[in-house]
């Protein structure tokens, strides 16, 4: 197993085992909001619904993302990046590190994803509970210019790869 992908699934699992644990020790009301300035707002009623919202986001996103990794081995279509045209038109053969490094990438974004989502939940339980999320919430908006350059620097690494397989397929072409 890819190992980001095995710690965003174990991150998900940690975050619906203590997202259950807790439930009972909320009060009544729980925030629906975290604004700005790290304080809760938007107050409703405890339900298990408006306490799993964030939690059922993250299993969505990661099994969508998950599944789109495992389909790219034969549909490597599905991924768009500057250099799919060049992909698509490598035999099957020489895709096979490209692959590799677009799951993990995956896997990456999956772990990224699972990781926000566990803050919100987070900051909600702490608002819940009257506390400030100041702090966590500059985290928050941290993380999307963090991820952004991440992507940029990871896409370089997939290009390098379609570079070297394209190398290797020209090489055997030519001899």
């Amino acid at each position: 197993m890819r190992p980001f992908r095995l710690i965003a699934w174990a991150t998900l699992l940690v975050l619906l085992a203590s997202s259950i644990a807790v439930y009972p020790s909320l009060p009544a009301d729980i925030p629906q909001h975290i604004g700005a300035d790290g304080r809760a707002g938007n107050f409703v009623a405890r339900s298990p619904m408006a306490w799993g919202l964030p939690l059922l986001f993250a299993i969505v996103c990661l099994v969508l993302v998950d599944v789109l990794a495992a389909k790219l081995p034969s549909k490597p279509e599905l991924f768009n990046f500057p250099g799919k045209e060049q992909l698509l038109k490598l035999p099957a053969e020489y895709r096979g590190e490209v692959i590799r490094r677009m799951q993990q990438f995956m896997d990456i974004i999956m772990l990224q994803l699972v990781a926000t989502f566990a803050l919100v939940q987070w900051m909600m339980w702490r608002g819940a509970q009257g506390l400030d999320n100041a702090s966590l919430t500059m985290l928050l908006l941290a993380i999307g210019p963090v991820v952004l350059v991440g992507v940029g620097l990871y896409t370089g690494r997939i290009q390098s790869a379609l570079d070297e397989a394209q190398q290797r397929y020209d090489s055997r072409r030519r001899s």
